[in-house]
């Protein structure tokens, strides 16, 4: 009985766990003395969209349990090629007019458009106009009647209607050799949706002005979203 008490001890794996950075690194070590060292490393640092608490931080999901309520976002499309999360990065050179609030109306020498994202009916558009010197700001454009956006104080309860452009972001204001970068603050994600929830995201933009030097792009525009029903 000893004997065979001796054996299952010897072939037994003892796991441990070493603290590493960025990530955990579990060793497991064989029960005969000189036995081979595997060494499995798990990281999934990353931004995370925190979903309990709201807003956005980063953190080592794998090494830390508490992150299990936050949605990583990692890679141009999210963890692991998660199509629910999408994310930009670009960049535009600055048009000859100011950016106007709400809907566009007239006539209007307008800012220069990038379509950062685009989700069933919406298109999320980085703009990038002259006013108070150069200005980028981000913006969500409806290309469906009774339709949803929430951003800051601005609520549109059903009348985010198609052609609508309504804006999104807290807007970055500079000058060639003043440059300047802008994101949420205070005033929170952005949120739209259908009127039948087929398609719902929520967003975060960040805008920058002149932040590759006074020769441009004038405007750069990072962010993403996180759909809610992605498989939908």
């Amino acid at each position: 009985m000893r004997g065979r008490w001796a054996l299952a001890t010897a072939v037994v794996l003892a796991l441990v766990v070493v603290g590493g950075v960025g990530g955990l690194t579990v060793r497991a070590f064989a029960g005969t003395a000189g036995g081979a060292v595997k060494t499995k490393t798990v990281t999934r640092f990353c931004v995370y969209v925190d979903r309990k608490n709201g807003g956005e931080s980063e953190g080592d999901l794998s090494a830390d349990p508490k992150y299990g309520h936050k949605t990583c976002i990692v890679g141009k499309r999210g963890p692991a090629g998660d199509s629910s999360v999408i994310t930009w990065n670009k960049t535009v050179a600055v048009g000859g007019g100011p950016i106007l609030g709400g809907a566009r109306r007239g006539i209007q020498v307008g800012p220069n458009t990038v379509d950062l994202a685009t989700v069933g009916p919406f298109t999320v558009r980085g703009e990038c106009g002259t006013g108070e010197g150069t200005e980028a700001r981000t913006d969500v454009v409806s290309a469906q009647d009774g339709s949803f956006l929430v951003w800051n104080d601005n609520n549109y309860n059903g009348d985010f209607n198609s052609g609508d452009d309504r804006q999104a972001s807290n807007p970055a204001f500079g000058a060639p050799g003043q440059p300047a970068f802008q994101n949420e603050g205070l005033s929170g994600d952005f949120s739209a949706s259908t009127a039948d929830q087929a398609t719902a995201f929520t967003g975060f933009a960040n805008n920058g002005v002149y932040m590759n030097g006074a020769e441009g792009p004038a405007c750069s525009f990072t962010g993403y979203l996180v759909l809610e029903n992605p498989s939908s």
